[in-house]
């Protein structure tokens, strides 16, 4: 469980803002200048199973928690002129063996994703096997509204997609499938520049400056600010609505290679429909760590069929398959390696997700998701329950819970071998607070 200064940090800056009056701190970032904020916390504890190779000798269970801390700086000096900056504050605690990181790795809110970064902008001020504290710039740009196009520049968030769990063509830091905070998506250093042809049609132009990484995501090039045209980016995306649908196509220069990619988005009927793939040509990509074989990147197809329909009684299903030609079924440990560095979402190569939401009362609602691993038989189910206390503040209680083959001894001491992916989890139940101020 959270250990004691983690919680005490956490109750004391709670109680600093419940005492303030609701509302931005300072201004209002709609117009010159405004500071407004958000707190986050999320306790969680497994329910390990028994298997010393991944969770130690005699360990039925492990705490997890992280808060972070968001100041948000924003306006609009001129009618041409807008600008965004966000500080976020983490501190993170686990009890699982190696550092804190790891309960936020599972949950995929890590505070700084790696991939598409140029600038180090974080600061590790604490960083031990199981607390680590780090202070980070989350995004920081401008936008100027020029007559025929925008032009934004500097660390911003870039969404392309319209899928719930996959999104082939979002290649900017997309959210984990698994995830169940999305209010916030990290940024890139990157500079775009999007031209209106129309009320639903235009073009997005994209330069993103990034370093390479290692097998296991961390920086190859030193120093505060670097780049490399291997971790950098530069993509064009033309996108028009045709006999109601919204239609995109997508190719450019990505991390490690080239990609080309497209997607369509519409209704039959009630039903709404969602096709989405990319190809990824891969190039000069390094080799896996030995004695793994195979690439750190290779060339593959990724590619979403969804469907969805919302009830009259609010009751929403979404369903999409996945064909995930990144993954390997049969080297899990490869598959887990370029999982684990952004370079694929899944061990498997065919996947099926379902969530279903349903607003119970107003202020409650409820919300189930299974992700279905049909290459290797196994599942992860997510419950949660959504309670809103107040304009500002949102109570959110969940699970997360593993399904399928257990890790086995592989004869290497110490290193067990993966039958699953969703079979390698343990159970997970958290609680998360989100306050807004």
């Amino acid at each position: 469980m959270a250990s004691p200064k983690t919680s005490s940090i956490s109750i004391a800056l709670l109680a600093l803002l419940l005492s303030a009056d609701a509302g931005a701190i300072w201004g209002d970032s709609d117009e010159e200048f405004g500071v407004d904020g958000s707190l986050r916390t999320i306790t969680a504890a497994t329910y390990n199973y028994d298997n010393p190779d991944v969770f130690g000798a005699d360990n039925p269970g492990d705490g997890i928690s992280q808060t972070m801390l968001r100041l948000t700086i924003g306006g609009r000096p001129a009618d041409w002129l807008s600008y965004e900056i966000h500080g976020v504050q983490s501190l993170s605690f686990s009890s699982m063996a190696g550092t804190a990181m790891q309960g936020p790795v599972i949950f995929g809110t890590q505070g700084v994703d790696t991939r598409y970064l140029a600038l180090d902008a974080a600061w590790d001020w604490a960083d031990e096997n199981d607390i680590q504290a780090r202070l980070y710039l989350d995004r920081c740009n401008f936008k100027i509204a020029l007559p025929f196009a925008d032009v934004t520049v500097g660390r911003q968030a870039i969404t392309f997609g319209k899928a719930y769990f996959w999104n082939p063509l979002d290649v900017f830091l997309a959210f984990d499938p698994r995830q169940f905070d999305r209010d916030y998506k990290a940024g890139v250093d990157a500079l775009r520049i999007d031209i209106p042809l129309g009320d639903f049609s235009g073009i997005n132009l994209v330069g993103v400056l990034g370093r390479k990484l290692s097998a296991y995501g961390s920086y190859r090039d030193e120093g505060a600010f670097n780049a490399s045209w291997y971790g950098s980016a530069f993509v064009a995306r033309a996108y028009t609505n045709l006999f109601e649908w919204d239609l995109a196509v997508q190719g450019g220069k990505v991390y490690g290679g080239y990609q080309a990619g497209g997607a369509a988005s519409g209704e039959i009927g009630e039903i709404a429909i969602r096709l989405e793939a990319a190809y990824l040509f891969a190039v000069d990509s390094d080799d896996l760590p030995f004695p793994l074989s195979g690439k750190e990147i290779e060339s593959h197809l990724t590619a979403v069929v969804g469907l969805g329909h919302r009830f009259e009684n609010t009751l929403q299903i979404e369903i999409e398959y996945l064909f995930n030609g990144a993954g390997d079924p049969d080297n899990l440990e490869a598959a887990l390696v370029r999982m684990l560095s952004g370079g694929s979402y899944h061990l498997g190569e065919h996947l099926l997700g379902i969530v279903a939401t349903y607003e119970i009362l107003p202020i409650l609602n409820g919300s189930l998701a299974w992700i279905f691993s049909i290459s290797d038989r196994s599942s992860l189910i997510q419950p949660g329950l959504s309670l809103s206390v107040s304009d500002e503040a949102d109570f959110v209680f969940g699970a997360m819970i593993g399904l399928g083959a257990r890790p086995v001894p592989s004869g290497i001491a110490g290193v067990p071998q993966l039958e699953s992916e969703f079979g390698t989890y343990p159970n997970i139940y958290y609680m998360e607070f989100k306050f807004y101020f």
